[in-house]
């Protein structure tokens, strides 16, 4: 009954982006649309990267001023009370450390091949089209439709079992393919998204985590007067960068948001583009079969006298 009921969500849910309908009644795949989509996801992934690599250029920046005022002799220095500039530079030198490999981390989980797509793996880089040359949304989603006819077809069969004859009905009648390829298709492209959705909490997590640490950050005096030397390009001026690097990670959060919604979109356009080329090797095949019925029926009338 679960089962059924994911099934049934998936028909209705499955949003497929379409530019008009062919003579046949079926989808045309929007090609345009197609071009856009990948152009707004590299570039999102590309807006996004270079943000991170600012921020972590600040860091390093920052790390410098703070390497330098370690150098100094604060021995032969007296302090008046309790206060130790000493325990300042420590603490600036731990938190610039932390902020310098919370920046990595989200660096890490962007770049890492996390994706399962059953004969490889991707990483979100590579769904953006901004790591391997021949790795993108849509071959991820069509390994994992190739693993899933090799490995999982009767896990296939199993939920076409569960579908109605009228939404088999509905299947064949919107795209012209076999309700059998359509839950391929859906699958194929639902199990990438999904993950590419976990990966992409995560980042944001680990970004709102930076913001975090940066204000916390900033409650050390050490760090403050590096800020206040360091500009939103890691280079150091007299104006003050405090609120131009808060800017910069609150972008990263708003980039990493914006990104998934271009996945998100990404996605859908691989339903549509699988589904096309699906409904093309469809309609191929019943030409060659009126072909072929053609034939036989021509065949059948020819006397058994013209045969020999």
């Amino acid at each position: 009954m679960k089962l059924k009921r994911t099934v049934i969500a998936i028909i209705l849910s499955t949003s497929i982006a379409v530019s008009s309908v062919s003579a046949t009644g079926y989808p045309v795949f929007d090609i345009s649309g197609w071009l856009t989509a990948i152009d707004q996801l590299y570039q999102q992934y590309d807006m996004v990267m270079n943000t991170i690599t600012q921020i972590e250029n600040q860091y390093q920046q920052i790390q410098q001023a703070v390497e330098r005022a370690k150098s100094i002799d604060w021995d032969n220095i007296r302090f008046d009370g309790d206060f130790d500039i000493r325990n300042d530079i420590k603490d600036a030198n731990k938190r610039v450390n932390k902020l310098l490999n919370q920046t990595r981390q989200i660096k890490n989980t962007l770049t890492s091949s996390n994706i399962d797509c059953g004969n490889g793996r991707y990483s979100l880089a590579d769904l953006c089209g901004m790591g391997s040359p021949d790795h993108n949304f849509f071959s991820a989603c069509k390994d994992v439709e190739a693993y899933m006819t090799d490995s999982m077809k009767f896990s296939i069969d199993a939920i076409e079992g569960n579908l109605t004859e009228k939404q088999k009905m509905m299947i064949w009648r919107k795209y012209g393919i076999s309700p059998k390829n359509y839950l391929f298709v859906q699958q194929s492209v639902a199990q990438v998204k999904t993950q590419a959705s976990k990966l992409m909490a995560k980042a944001t997590d680990e970004a709102v985590q930076l913001q975090r640490e940066d204000r916390i950050a900033k409650t050390n005096a050490i760090i403050q007067a590096a800020y206040a030397q360091t500009d939103s390009d890691g280079n150091m001026t007299q104006g003050a960068a405090n609120e131009a690097n808060l800017y910069l990670s609150q972008q990263v959060v708003d980039g990493l948001m914006s990104l998934e919604e271009a996945i998100d979109q990404m996605a859908s356009l691989s339903a549509a583009r699988m589904i096309n080329e699906e409904n093309e090797k469809q309609a191929e095949a019943d030409e060659m079969a009126a072909e072929q019925r053609k034939q036989e029926a021509f065949d059948n009338k020819v006397p058994d006298s013209f045969r020999k």
